[in-house]
């Protein structure tokens, strides 16, 4: 009998060690924004006595898939492999490489970095070329120069803004554990810098430095454009769900029957101060601020490159531009929720003779 109690009580141990780590486990995988949303929905719904509503919400935005972004070349008559024989062009070296199955099979960044050597190469071959009287050639040369210049704005379309690492940095993570945060996203200075690099590129001056190229887009792909929709996406949802709560007690039952605070008008305050303004206000302000500094970087590079392409008749893919106007809408939308929430927080605390911040008039 006390070998089977004992047993027993083992087991309970064991039960209630279980619960309370798939407890905790539930609670980690909840970042710090979703948790003060369920708690500021949850204290909302009993102190005004109404229902909250689903909480689920649906983070159906999507990066457009590649074969829908891309771009067609056009096909030069122009026989590059007759440069493989010139001594004197540094462009040579360059055009073999382009013409190595490495070069034919790269990705879209490795393209657009040959494109830059040949550009930044081809002029002194040129000259190269004219001074030894090979006109004909030298002509030949120009035709190819002018072709990769008007196809240049698509290239760095392609290993930009519809590329690998664009895609990544605007994957939304499993969770937003991690999100917001204090410290800055590794992306927005590579953003910067692409943004000059390209006005560069695109303006004639095709100096770069591969290698700087290439780790330029790895601190893109590291940066948090997934992370600030999704969360945009969940403020959204829950200040919609918080709206419809008090919306529900405005157009019901009163909460005060004249403008005079009642024990739960000043309890509703409280729930306003304590979780709203100081915890989930204090959150927002950091995803703005992280909202504004990488749109002001995105936006940039889309323009310049957006206007680059119109001037070479390059149809932008409309998958992008669709997407483009999700994303805006998305970020408008978290904006006006925001600004509707407080609206009819407001207007619920002036039914009580009461402010978000005041002590109430009696």
């Amino acid at each position: 009998m006390m070998f089977q109690r004992g047993r027993h009580a083992t087991l309970l141990q064991v039960a209630f060690t279980l619960i309370f780590a798939l407890l905790l486990a539930g609670c980690t995988d909840r970042g710090e924004l979703e948790s003060n949303w369920q708690d500021y929905i949850s204290r909302l719904s009993r102190v005004l006595d109404r229902d909250a509503g689903t909480a689920g919400f649906d983070s159906s935005l999507h990066f457009p898939r590649p074969r829908d972004l891309a771009l067609t070349f056009e096909t030069s008559n122009i026989d590059l492999l007759d440069f493989l024989r010139l001594r004197r062009c540094a462009l040579r070296e360059t055009i073999a490489q382009r013409n190595s199955i490495l070069g034919r099979h790269g990705d879209a960044s490795a393209k657009l970095i040959f494109d830059l050597r040949f550009l930044n190469e081809a002029e002194d071959c040129i000259q190269i070329l004219n001074s030894d009287g090979k006109n004909s050639l030298a002509t030949q040369l120009r035709e190819a120069v002018n072709l990769k210049r008007r196809e240049l704005p698509s290239r760095i379309f392609l290993a930009s803004i519809a590329g690998a690492e664009f895609r990544e940095f605007w994957q939304a993570p499993p969770d937003l554990r991690a999100y917001p945060n204090d410290g800055k996203d590794p992306s927005i200075a590579a953003l910067a810098r692409w943004q000059y690099w390209q006005q560069q590129w695109l303006s004639g001056n095709w100096q770069h430095n591969a290698d700087d190229v290439l780790l330029t887009l790895g601190e893109i792909r590291l940066g948090g454009g997934g992370a600030l929709l999704r969360a945009q996406q969940l403020n959204t949802h829950e200040l919609a769900r918080a709206s419809e709560i008090i919306k529900q007690r405005l157009n019901g039952r009163p909460l005060c029957l004249k403008p005079s605070p009642t024990a739960a008008a000043e309890q509703f305050r409280n729930v306003l101060s304590s979780r709203f303004i100081s915890r989930i206000q204090t959150q927002a302000s950091l995803i703005n601020q992280h909202q504004y500094a990488l749109l002001e970087q995105i936006l940039a590079i889309e323009n310049t490159l957006f206007s680059a392409m119109t001037t070479e008749k390059i149809a932008v893919p409309a998958a992008y531009l669709t997407w483009v106007k999700q994303r805006d809408e998305l970020l408008e939308k978290a904006t006006q929720a925001q600004r509707q929430h407080v609206k009819v927080a407001a207007e619920l605390l002036a039914q009580c003779g009461l402010s978000p911040g005041g002590s109430g008039q009696h």
